[in-house]
């Protein structure tokens, strides 16, 4: 398996296609060896099929998240936005029927896990400020923390971006492209050991920020 060095990471989709469009093509303009999202690809405003076919087309390695798994079972469809399941494609609903819940990566600064939540709990949230009992509460973070083969997790589900570094494992959430929830996107650098956090502001992409990426820290 080759080591990724640079990757795109595209947050939250629900169905936002035209940003989607800009956060691929501006990605795939800084030589990254591959773009991850983290799912939630439905119930939105946008185009939900253009969505999947563009993840399809550009060959984004994507996971299943909690709205896939609503959706295909017929749930939560009273959601603001929910996409009506008749909308979808034979050929999407079935591509998305074969989405996995996590995928393993590997860069060259460690083991990847990508997922939607943490792991394969698609519901947990961990947000920058997640603390205290909230925090402890998430089994599967516990779980990934004392996991050797895994050092990074590319999450999503909160709509928030972040780089928190825990013992044994550092989680990155590139945001999400959905409208009203500050859109955006990221490059993450293992060489470099940095995020680089993009905007979408009507059609344009502006650098939000740059992020230091730390290695996990060390186990007691």
């Amino acid at each position: 398996m080759n080591e990724l060095r640079r990757i795109g990471a595209v947050g939250d989709v629900h169905c936002e296609d035209e940003h989607l469009a800009l956060a691929l093509d501006h990605l795939q303009g800084l030589e990254v060896g591959a773009i991850l999202c983290v799912g939630d690809l439905v119930d939105g405003r946008g185009d939900v099929n253009r969505a999947c076919q563009l993840l399809q087309e550009r060959d984004v390695r994507c996971v299943a998240g909690n709205h896939e798994r609503w959706l295909l079972a017929g749930q939560m469809r009273s959601l603001d936005d929910a996409t009506p399941p008749t909308v979808l494609s034979d050929d999407n609903r079935r591509w998305l029927q074969s989405l996995p819940r996590v995928r393993h990566l590997s860069t060259v600064a460690g083991p990847l896990l990508l997922c939607h939540g943490v792991a394969k709990d698609d519901m947990a949230v961990l947000k920058p400020d997640t603390r205290g009992y909230a925090l402890q509460s998430i089994d599967a973070l516990r779980a990934l923390m004392s996991d050797q083969r895994v050092h990074f997790m590319l999450g999503g589900h909160t709509h928030e971006r972040m780089v928190r570094q825990f013992q044994g494992l550092t989680v990155i959430n590139p945001g999400t492209l959905r409208r009203g929830d500050e859109p955006g996107f990221a490059l993450v650098d293992f060489e470099a050991m940095e995020v680089r956090f993009f905007d979408l502001e009507g059609s344009a992409v502006r650098e939000a920020s740059v992020v230091a990426l730390p290695p996990p820290a060390p186990l007691p």
